[in-house]
């Protein structure tokens, strides 16, 4: 099989639909001190969100002061509640272009791309397997993957988290929301928020926005290719597709990946957008609620000058962000088309781990091993 090489096509970032010329562009910085993911010493893999407070980190504000306690026999504020006191203050001691949010950036759960690449192996996964829409001996697919067992219950367990966090940690809920149109990123956000949603825990309506820009690093990977737009608006009624959404996938290209440079690139439109719908609707500060993949996470990170931090199939961060607007639109960058897809070093047709009779021998056993609930 061929070895990649680089090539000088233009990635295209968004569909002609969406093209628009926008009048603020965004700068971004990432207050460290405030989240355990920004400290250098927080281990991505044994982070866990459930058992630290979202990743907050207990300590004092100069704003603590003017936080109010009501009456005597009140409770405390918890460390979430003088969190968005100290936000409410900065947004409101900062000059008019700069704006504080919090961005909740959640990992969909386990799909069965994720379990093909775990059975086959990281380089027959991506020199062969991935290019196909799933398994040729089963009719598991892995063409917009699904979620497997276990992604379902990771959902269910953020659902659960969430609960938690809003009922007694008093964290702040999302005023908007936004979700990559992949299906296992849609399901996700479904089994986490809706529920809640029915609840009357969200305090508003929750209509997540569909976003095109929100999807994971783009091509070759056939669990990159979106569903029709008419497929995701019949699965998910009560989402909010955005408009200029093509009905087919004009973005995903079967060649070439996408780089690090122009999905980082595609990261800030994205917040471009995001911050500038919340902007035009007035007020500073928003908690925005993203649900997507460990690439585009990375990507945002990138976009906004955290440190790098591998979130984990199924999990979720919370991330300050710092934006100061700048007029007009900002600058338009084309990127070339990445690389190809890798050589195989050996044959990827006797990839596979030992001691199952086949890809389908593997999903059904390490299902079988996942607990209802």
């Amino acid at each position: 099989m061929a070895e990649s090489g680089s090539q000088q096509a233009v990635l295209p970032i968004t569909s002609d639909s969406m093209q628009q010329v926008k009048d603020v562009h965004f700068t971004f910085t990432a207050p460290s001190s405030y989240f355990l993911p920004s400290v250098e010493s927080t281990n991505p893999a044994t982070f866990d969100p459930t058992t630290t407070n979202f990743g907050l980190i207990s300590r004092s504000y100069d704003s603590d002061s003017s936080l109010g306690r009501g009456h005597n026999d009140d409770p405390p504020p918890t460390d979430w509640q003088r969190f968005a006191h100290h936000i409410s203050a900065l947004n409101d001691h900062a000059p008019p272009n700069t704006s504080y949010h919090i961005f909740y950036l959640a990992r969909h759960g386990q799909g069965y791309h994720n379990l093909a690449e775990a059975y086959y192996g990281t380089q027959p996964w991506d020199c062969y397997w991935a290019q196909l829409d799933g398994d040729p001996e089963s009719n598991i697919t892995w063409a917009d993957a699904y979620l497997s067992k276990l992604g379902e219950r990771q959902a269910g367990e953020q659902s659960r988290f969430w609960r938690t966090q809003l009922a007694e940690a008093r964290m702040p809920v999302p005023s908007s929301w936004f979700v990559s149109p992949m299906e296992r990123a849609c399901r996700t956000a479904q089994i986490t928020f809706e529920s809640l949603a029915r609840e009357g825990k969200l305090d508003k309506e929750w209509k997540p926005i569909v976003k095109e820009l929100l999807r994971e690093t783009n091509g070759v990977h056939t669990c990159d290719r979106r569903s029709r737009r008419s497929v995701i608006a019949e699965r998910y009624p009560r989402y909010q597709i955005e408009e200029g959404f093509s009905e087919e996938d004009e973005l995903w290209d079967p060649v070439f990946r996408e780089t690090e440079e122009a999905h980082t690139y595609r990261a800030a439109l994205l917040l471009d957008d995001v911050l500038g719908q919340a902007r035009s609707k007035g007020g500073k500060g928003s908690y925005v609620s993203l649900t997507a993949h460990g690439g585009m996470i990375n990507a945002i990170l990138r976009a906004v000058g955290h440190r790098q931090f591998q979130v984990k199939v199924g999990s979720v961060i919370a991330v300050l962000v710092k934006a100061e607007a700048r007029g007009g639109r900002g600058a338009h960058r084309d990127f070339e088309k990445g690389k190809t897809k890798p050589g195989c070093v050996d044959d990827p047709l006797k990839a596979g781990l030992p001691g199952y009779n086949g890809f389908k021998d593997y999903v059904d056993k390490v299902e079988a091993s996942v607990k209802d609930g």
